[in-house]
């Protein structure tokens, strides 16, 4: 006798202990580096725990057993990793080709020794360049490398035409780090004098007899101040359309277990200044965008105008020095090309020095294009382990990620990719670990219902650039830069056409990921967002793709003790809602039990109930559910 009783279908996240989970993704969230090494292979943004994301999986494989086709059709690689980390096969795809080259690159990364002689190699070929480039000696003659070349901004004033030296604080570099009993350091007057002194008491310039006081900032709210006419205004009206002129005041000099800051010598002055220096490539012009307005706005018109000559000339030496390094093996060349790439986000004239700890941070900063007028231009190679985010640094991280994968999974993964979208639908052939795809997920390039499961944490309206936050790896590695087709992101805030927009674009990639899951394929997907209009998209474009929710949780996703975050009504916490093809069988829904702590718990289980609503969203329910959120504590 046939039973036609309806399949029940019951959702995959009732298996995660959420209470564990949260606290071991908190510790992953403030050490992510040592947790996941392959991630420290690209930048890349928003990404969330491979402790939630492998959670999640491993939730699917405990109603699906067996070796799995897992796709992320918003490929940041963290849930690719944590696929693969546990024996299935991964489809990866990403609208963004930086996203989509990375990823593949850094899941074919070569064998250790192999990655460690090109290494050598690709330091040979460029040798004489950066001795050119970084030679030096200490103050007392013996030799020594530039670590740092530290410029101020300069402009004239537009009251009196007196050159302006537009330090943002009094305090420009500490000789030793706070934290090893640092005392002394060079400080600025207002008037843009620059001499040692103590950092820890008022003193008096000894060029102008001013006032310095070290805690005194300058430059608040990117404002400028000439002390002899009065003149004040924004440091835009400064730049104007050509850009700050840049002078350098400090370098910082090191050598075996030695460092020095101090002012630049003659030679050092010449080997940095720009006529001595005749780059090749002109990158393209910078994209107009919510983000990189604030380059565009102080002068920086193209990509290469973040770097100061020398330091394009020495990166442009180690990407043509690549291929050749790497011996004839592509996968060693995409390596090499990786570390150098990805050292151009220390761009001299954007990286911010740290006077108190004494390093320089990147270009780009908590989702942020940084502006400062007083940048940092780094070796670019590095030298003797000094300096963040060097080529050399970049090098060694990866060939830990290389020793990590091996560990861990055992084999040398098959990549098939990156692929183009627009290539034949087809199955992922037995064999191959990872599929890569490059371009927009309204087209998956794989056949229908081949994915076991859709795990992803969908773009998130917008709250992340990615596309203008690439721009500067995309710029180097010779991709399109600016904005790009099918990519989900509303590009300017309170959009209501942008945010239409985005609904129709997720709509168009939740069908595909509908067409391309097999019967019984779950979508678990996470996000976060505080605007009501981002979540009216979201299950919108869910309901209109025929999908129906089966259960959510709220999981944590960020670390609350971050300097961007701490303080700040930031979003911490993540909603993850668990989907099925609608008319899959008898639903029983699942939701967290207990009360929410804290406003922000609150408003995630909030959401997270009406979630619950999608595939059988009523008429009007858009209306009444924003006037619901709005009035949530978290959003007041």
């Amino acid at each position: 006798m046939t039973d036609d009783r309806p399949t029940v279908i019951r959702s995959v996240l009732r298996h995660l202990d959420v209470e564990e989970l949260n606290a071991a993704a908190r510790q992953e969230s403030r050490s992510r580096q040592l947790h996941l090494r392959p991630i420290s292979a690209y930048r890349w943004w928003a990404r969330r725990t491979e402790t939630v994301s492998g959670a999640v999986i491993d939730a699917v494989s405990a109603d699906l057993p067996g070796g799995l086709l897992i796709a992320d059709p918003f490929a940041g690689g963290v849930i690719a990793l944590a696929a693969l980390l546990r024996g299935h096969r991964v489809y990866a795809q990403d609208v963004n080709p930086w996203a989509a080259r990375s990823l593949s690159t850094m899941l074919g990364l070569p064998a250790h020794e192999d990655l460690a002689a090109a290494a050598d190699r690709l330091h040979s070929s460029v040798e004489q360049v950066l001795n050119r480039a970084y030679g030096t000696s200490f103050a007392d003659g013996s030799p020594a490398e530039i670590a740092h070349t530290m410029r101020v901004a300069t402009a004239p004033c537009p009251g009196c035409g007196k050159q302006l030296r537009l330090f943002p604080t009094a305090l420009v570099s500490m000789l030793n780090r706070v934290d090893s009993g640092g005392d002394t350091g060079y400080v600025a007057c207002p008037a843009g004098h620059i001499g040692l002194a103590s950092v820890l008491a008022p003193t008096r310039c000894r060029t102008c007899r001013r006032p310095v006081r070290p805690t005194e900032r300058y430059t608040s709210g990117r404002r400028g101040r000439c002390v002899e006419c009065g003149w004040h205004g924004c440091l835009s009206e400064l730049a104007g359309a050509t850009g700050f002129a840049w002078e350098i005041v400090l370098v910082e000099r090191v050598g075996p277990e030695r460092r020095e800051i101090g002012l630049p010598s003659a030679d050092e002055i010449a080997a940095a200044c720009p006529s001595a220096w005749v780059p090749s490539r002109q990158l393209p012009p910078i994209d107009p965008g919510m983000e990189s307005y604030v380059l565009i706005r102080h002068g920086m018109t193209h990509w290469h105008d973040l770097f100061p000559k020398r330091q394009r000339v020495v990166i442009e030496s180690l990407l043509s020095a690549c291929d050749d390094a790497g011996g004839g093996d592509p996968r060693v060349s995409r390596a090499l090309e990786a570390a150098v790439i990805g050292s151009t986000e220390m761009a001299g004239h954007t990286s911010r020095w740290d006077a108190r700890y004494l390093k320089a941070y990147e270009a780009v900063a908590n989702h942020r294009f940084s502006f400062t007028t007083f940048a940092v231009e780094p070796n670019v190679w590095g030298s003797h382990d000094v300096g963040r985010g060097t080529v050399e640094r970049r090098l060694d991280q990866l060939a830990k990620a290389v020793l990590w994968l091996e560990e861990r999974i055992g084999h040398r993964l098959v990549v098939d990719g990156p692929k183009s979208a627009t290539g034949r639908r087809t199955v992922v052939r037995r064999g191959v670990d990872a599929r890569v795809v490059s371009g927009s997920s309204s087209r998956l390039c794989i056949a229908s219902h081949q994915l076991d499961a859709v795990v992803t944490d969908s773009a998130y309206h917008d709250d992340v650039q990615y596309g203008e936050l690439s721009d500067l790896f995309r710029a180097w590695a010779g991709e399109t830069t600016g904005a790009l087709e099918g990519d989900a992101v509303v590009r300017r805030r309170n959009d209501r056409s942008g945010t239409d927009a985005y609904r129709d674009l997720l709509t168009s990639v939740f069908r595909e990921i509908h067409r391309a899951l097999r019967p019984g394929g779950h979508l678990v997907l996470s996000y976060a967002n505080r605007q009501p209009a981002a979540w009216v998209a979201l299950f919108a474009a869910l309901q209109a793709a025929s999908f129906e929710a089966v259960g959510y949780t709220v999981v944590h996703s960020e670390n609350e003790t971050d300097h961007a975050k701490a303080g700040r009504r930031a979003c911490n916490l993540d909603v993850l809602i668990d989907l099925v093809p609608a008319g899959s069988g008898r639903l029983r829904r699942h939701q967290p039990q207990g009360d929410a702590v804290g406003d922000e718990a609150a408003f995630c289980h909030l959401i997270g109930r009406h979630a619950l609503s999608v595939g059988h969203l009523p008429d009007g329910w858009a209306d009444s559910f924003c006037d619901e959120v709005r009035n949530a504590p978290f959003l007041s």
